[in-house]
Order: structure tokens, then C-alpha cells, then sequence
């Protein structure tokens, strides 16, 4: 875990966190009242504040903040505190003891530890593979949809991420809720509006190039490569470069975890 993190108050302008978010290159701020835990605001629950309000410039980080959050012990095991955060779909878990903030274990931190549990135990967890932990066939999405399309697909299936596919079904790119909130804002309103970016593709908005593997490629290194580019999604191909599956990081946690 990271000791002493970064806080910031609850009362404080969401401006405020959205510079110490952006300047310090960190996705969670835990948020404190009267020095003790109350809240942790992510990048996602920005984000998604941001679109639903005009005036979101003049509210506070409660306004916004995702109140009395999950927390972990310092005494707790790596591996209980990454089935947590893969069975609540979260990026970080604020560490408390006796009632203190005293640290903040985010994705990186666990997928970093797994990679260094996984090689130091059993062989069958080490010799894992993207096959082993990927979604196989995913849902996918041409870099021509309308981009208000794809964002119904995410919000009716409930997912994060959409494979981005050209003419030819060969991968080109990632669509992910962070690319589809700063292009259009809420999903759930975009779609409401019904009539509103109509005029907008899939291409205008998704992250590129992807970033592909293969089937064989270990679980670990994949691990690796999740802290390393603080990614959200992989693709994973075969010899032909056709899309055969999506892995996750909540995908790594699950299969190193287990």
C-alpha cells in the first residue's frame, strides 16, 4: 500500500481535487472530515459529476465523493483485499486502522504484489495464461458506429470496456466509460436526449492504438503490464490478429487471487 496518501478535505472545491487528481497523475483522493475517512472521490465519480451538473465548478468533494467508502485493515492479506476490489469493481481501498487513514491500496499495489505471489508459489498459478483470465468473444463495436449506439450497449450490458473493430473485424481500438463520459457525459442522459451527438462515431472517442496479446502470454507479465501502462482493458488475439477475448484488471485479480 501507499502510506500517507493524499487527502483532501470534503469541503473543499472539486476543482481543487480535480487539479491535485490531474497534477499528481493519481484516479483516487480519500476524503477526510475532521482527519478522519468520510468519503473517497475517484476520477470515475468526477467525471460523472461533471456531466450531470452545469455548475459543477462551484460544488464541494461531497458533493461528489462516494460517501462512507469500503475499507481495508493494515493487518489484512493482499489477496483478501484484491477479491474485494474485484468483487465491488473498484480501483482502491482506503487502509484504516483505529479509525486513522494510514494508507491507500490501489490496483497497482495489488496487481504489483500478485505478480511477486504468483512467481514465488505454486507453478499452476505462474503458468496461467490471458486465456485463463479473459472474456472470450466479447461485444464489439465498429470505429463507424454512432458513438451514442455503443454508449446504450455499455449502459443496457452493464460493461466498461468495448473492443473497437474496422472493415476487416480486426481490433483498432478500446472503448472504454472514462472516452465515452468526456466525449458525451453521462451515458444514461446522452441516450435520453435521443437526438444529441448523432453526428458522432465511435472513432471520435475510443482510445488507440489497443493494446493486444496473445493467448499464451502469462498471466504475470500481463499483471505487470496493467501497473506499468495503468490501463483499464487489454484485447487479446490470435496468430491471425482476430479478436478472440478481453481481459480486464479486475480479470488478472480474480485469476492471480485465486
Amino acid at each position: 500500500m501507499k502510506r500517507n496518501p493524499l487527502t483532501i478535505r470534503e469541503d473543499e472545491a472539486l476543482t481543487t481535487a480535480q487539479s491535485l487528481m490531474a497534477w499528481n497523475g493519481i484516479r483516487h483522493l480519500p476524503v477526510l472530515r475532521l482527519r478522519r475517512l468520510c468519503g473517497i472521490l475517484s476520477e470515475r465519480d468526477l467525471l460523472a459529476y461533471r456531466a450531470g451538473q452545469p455548475n459543477w465548478k462551484a460544488a464541494r468533494v461531497r458533493d461528489a465523493m462516494t460517501p462512507a467508502p469500503e475499507f481495508a485493515h493494515p493487518e489484512d492479506s493482499l489477496t483478501e483485499v484484491a477479491g474485494r476490489m474485484a468483487a465491488a469493481h473498484i480501483g482502491a481501498l482506503p487502509v484504516v486502522e483505529e479509525g486513522t487513514l494510514v494508507g491507500l491500496v490501489t490496483t497497482t499495489d495489488v496487481l504489483a504484489g500478485e505478480v511477486q505471489s504468483a512467481m514465488a508459489v505454486s507453478p499452476p498459478r505462474s503458468r496461467a495464461t490471458a486465456r485463463d483470465a479473459m472474456t472470450p468473444a466479447p461485444l464489439t463495436v465498429l470505429a463507424t458506429d454512432r458513438l451514442i449506439d455503443a454508449a446504450r450497449i455499455m449502459v443496457t450490458r452493464e460493461i466498461r470496456h468495448l473492443p473497437v473493430l474496422d472493415e476487416h473485424a480486426r481490433p483498432v481500438g478500446m472503448l472504454s466509460e472514462r472516452d465515452v463520459r468526456s466525449a458525451i457525459g453521462d451515458p444514461a442522459a446522452a441516450i435520453a436526449e435521443r437526438g444529441g451527438f448523432l453526428g458522432l462515431q465511435v472513432r471520435h472517442a475510443m482510445s488507440e492504438p489497443s493494446i493486444c496479446v496473445r493467448e499464451d502470454e502469462p498471466v504475470s507479465t500481463l499483471a505487470r503490464l496493467f501497473a506499468d501502462a495503468r490501463i483499464g482493458a487489454l484485447l487479446v488475439v490470435d496468430p491471425s490478429d482476430a479478436l478472440v477475448g478481453l481481459i480486464s484488471y479486475v480479470d488478472i485479480v480474480r485469476c492471480l487471487a485465486a
